[in-house]
C-alpha cells in the first residue's frame, strides 16, 4: 500500500492499451495518497500534459515510443525536471533498464507486478528512491561492464560538470559496481573495511546517491569508469582512515 501522505502524490498516465489505462483510473480513484490528474496514450499529448500540469509522477508505458523512450524520458524532464518518471513496462532485459535508468528514470516495473507493487514504486520514487526489480539488480551491474556498446545516449542524458572523484574514489566505486561488498573491497585493495566505507559515504554524498545500486545506475553518466582510471593503483593516500 502506498503510505499515509498530507499530500496526494499528483500522477500523469500513459498509456498504450485503453484496458490497462482504465483500470490504473480505477486503481487511483481508490487511494487517498495519490490524484490521477490526467491520462493519454500519445507521446505528444503527454510533453504537453507534462508541461501544463507538472506532475509529481509521470507513469510511461515504454510502449508509446517505440525505440525513442530514452529520448522521451529525457525530454519530459526538460520539460519538467521536478517530475519523476516511472517506467511501465513489458520488457525485462538489461538493456531496456539500463537505457531507461541512464536517461533519468527513476524507476521501472513490470505490467506483470500487482497494483500494490505499483503503488509502492510510485510511493518510493516520490521520496526520492530509485524502483528496480531485484531480480535485474546482477543484469544491470554486469551490463556496465558488457564489453558489447550500449546504444549512444540522448544527450540530454549526459550530465555535465560531474562530482570530482580522486583516482582511488573511482577504483572503489567501479568495484562496487561490479557487486563487491565493502568487506570484499578492503580485501582486494588491502585496506580496511572502515577506509571503504567511509570512501563509499564520500562517494554517495559527492554523486547525490543513497545506494549501491544507485551509484551503479549513475556513475556511467560522469563517464567515472574510463579505462585509464581502471588500470592505475590505488593509492590509500587518497583515502580517510
Amino acid at each position: 500500500m502506498v503510505e499515509p501522505s498530507s499530500t496526494k502524490i499528483r500522477i500523469l498516465v500513459a498509456e498504450s492499451f485503453e484496458l490497462i489505462s482504465l483500470g490504473l483510473r480505477a486503481l487511483f480513484e481508490k487511494h487517498a495518497a495519490v490524484r490521477l490528474i490526467a491520462d493519454t496514450n500519445s507521446i505528444e499529448d503527454l510533453f504537453d500534459l507534462t508541461s501544463q500540469h507538472n506532475p509529481d509522477v509521470i507513469l510511461m508505458d515504454l510502449l508509446l515510443s517505440d525505440q525513442n523512450y530514452a529520448e522521451d524520458i529525457a525530454k519530459l524532464l526538460q520539460i519538467s525536471p521536478q517530475s519523476k518518471v516511472l517506467a511501465f513496462s513489458h520488457h525485462n532485459n538489461e538493456q531496456t533498464h539500463l537505457q531507461t535508468f541512464r536517461s533519468g528514470a527513476a524507476g521501472i516495473i513490470s505490467k506483470q507486478h500487482p497494483s500494490d507493487m505499483l503503488l509502492k514504486a510510485i510511493y518510493a520514487i516520490h521520496t526520492g528512491q530509485i524502483w528496480f526489480d531485484r531480480n535485474v539488480t546482477k543484469l544491470l551491474w554486469q551490463a556496465q561492464f558488457n564489453p558489447k556498446p550500449c546504444a549512444e545516449l540522448p544527450a540530454a542524458a549526459k550530465l555535465a560538470n560531474p562530482p570530482k572523484l580522486s583516482d582511488s574514489e573511482r577504483h572503489i566505486a567501479y568495484l562496487a559496481c561490479k557487486g563487491l561488498s565493502a568487506k570484499e573491497i578492503s580485501a582486494q585493495l588491502l585496506i580496511t573495511e572502515k577506509t571503504v566505507r567511509n570512501q563509499l559515504s564520500a562517494i554517495y554524498k559527492k554523486i547525490g546517491v543513497k545506494k549501491q545500486i544507485e551509484l551503479c545506475l549513475k556513475a556511467p553518466l560522469y563517464n567515472y569508469f574510463k579505462e585509464s582510471y581502471l588500470i592505475g593503483t590505488f593509492n590509500p593516500a587518497d583515502t580517510d582512515n
